[in-house]
């Protein structure tokens, strides 16, 4: 009897102990662990160390090669040569070799530089994609920071709708008992009071999965308690971009965003591709000396005496001739990959402008209607309060207390999505022109 108290002991102990860590954000955290701790960012690193890897590769194809080999032979059967009708056996049954060969490649058709710049090339490239990717990661981040604390403030607002109703209803109720109310109006109240809550579960549940998402991003824990410390109000993330006029956006988008810049860098490494293609029309000289020591015994008893040297040099003058076209192809294909660049960016810089437009038309919109909505949003406020003041006087019926309550709560909820809205068309419009890096620079 004393062990199974003991265990449920340690079992209560182990369910009231915490889960996970209680962690504290702001959005500037976010922003910081977001760049340090993202896998899509951690991934793409490791890819930008193996190409910085590969840049060094290509500089080792311009130093000599140095081989070392060791060679034992067991010629279980000689050769038989023939000599004027009588048959000899040429050879000896054991052979040991000791080979040193060097060797460096003087001409290679200018191969070995095309390379050097297709990885130096690559590497910069990579750069650019790796920072377009910390900035879709950190607007992703925010974003889904934002949506935690819209989503804390629709669970606020429905509670309050939720308990509202419910006042609503039981002060129905009290006046349909005295006889001042009428049944239509208890059952209108009721329906309301049950509207609101699943309204409330659905709240419930979308601030829970903004709340997951956003620990997904930053890779926390999923036993880990997040705790946000921001309010859902104003911020100037545009800052002296706020009054810049769109094709001043556009101008920055071409010069500023990462994409644009990885494919310049792509279509160098197309041009490069050309000259490898061409090399390979050209003549190669390959520079090779060697010394070997060899041994050649009829028994596996070898000595250093035994040993004979032999020294030699070369140089090698290969020109291809004929493969078949696969040169002259390669050209053409090396010809038609610089092409399909041209269009893609020209493409590329379409795509961007028409989106830094559509970012811009976005952010006005939000900007617009967020002083609409707040307007709206204090007049429904007075609107109720007035409504629920002449209902106790008499002076008004319980219609219009319900449909006031109705238009408060969808005028907040509205007024909070336009605020969250014009946040994030900020930031948005930021990654379009690509200065996003502002908001962590500073």
């Amino acid at each position: 009897m004393k062990r199974f108290y003991f265990l449920l002991i340690f079992l209560g102990l182990i369910s009231t102990a915490p889960a996970g860590d209680i962690i504290s954000l702001t959005w500037n955290q976010v922003v910081d662990i977001s760049r340090k701790e993202n896998l899509d960012i951690r991934i793409m690193n490791q890819d930008y160390r193996i190409q910085k890897l590969n840049e060094w590769k290509a500089m080792a194809d311009f130093l000599p090669t140095l081989d070392y080999s060791f060679r034992a032979v067991n010629n279980l059967e000689l050769p038989v040569f023939v000599f004027m009708g009588r048959s000899f056996r040429v050879g000896t049954k054991y052979d040991f070799t000791h080979s040193l060969q060097l060797q460096f490649p003087v001409f290679l058709g200018g191969m070995r530089f095309a390379n050097r710049s297709i990885q130096r090339n690559s590497k910069k490239s990579l750069a650019q994609l790796l920072k377009g990717k910390e900035e879709e990661v950190v607007l992703k981040s925010v974003e889904s920071y934002f949506q935690v604390i819209l989503t804390n403030d629709l669970v606020v607002v429905n509670q309050k709708a939720f308990e509202a109703a419910k006042a609503n209803y039981e002060q129905v109720e009290k006046f349909y008992n005295e006889g001042t109310a009428s049944r239509l109006d208890l059952l209108r109240a009721k329906t309301r009071f049950s509207e609101s809550k699943p309204q409330l579960t659905s709240a419930l549940n979308a601030r829970k999965m903004a709340v997951e998402n956003l620990k997904f991003i930053l890779n926390l824990n999923a036993e880990d308690s997040v705790v946000v410390l921001d309010t859902l109000s104003r911020k100037d993330f545009l800052k002296e971009f706020a009054k810049s006029p769109l094709k001043e956006l556009q101008n920055l988008a071409l010069a500023n965003r990462t994409d644009l810049k990885s494919l310049q860098f792509q279509k160098r490494i197309a041009q490069n591709q050309k000259l490898i293609a061409g090399s390979k029309f050209l003549p190669q000289i390959i520079v090779s000396a060697g010394v070997q020591h060899q041994a050649l015994l009829q028994n596996r008893n070898v000595t250093w005496d035994d040993y004979s040297r032999i020294k030699s040099a070369s140089v090698i003058l290969q020109f291809p001739l004929f493969e078949g076209g696969k040169r002259l192809l390669d050209l053409q294909q090396a010809f038609i990959q610089n092409k399909k660049i041209s269009l893609q960016t020209e493409q590329l810089k379409k795509a961007v402008l028409l989106e830094v437009n559509n970012r811009f038309n976005a952010y006005r919109e939000a900007k617009q209607n967020l002083v609409t909505l707040e307007q709206a949003f204090k007049e429904a406020g007075e609107t109720l309060r007035l409504a629920n003041l002449t209902y106790k006087e008499g002076l008004s019926t319980q219609v219009e207390v319900l449909n006031a309550q109705l238009s408060f709560t969808n005028s907040e909820v509205r007024y909070r999505r336009g605020m969250f809205d014009y946040n994030i068309s900020q930031l948005r419009l930021l990654k379009a022109i690509g200065k996003l890096d502002t908001i962590w620079e500073n």
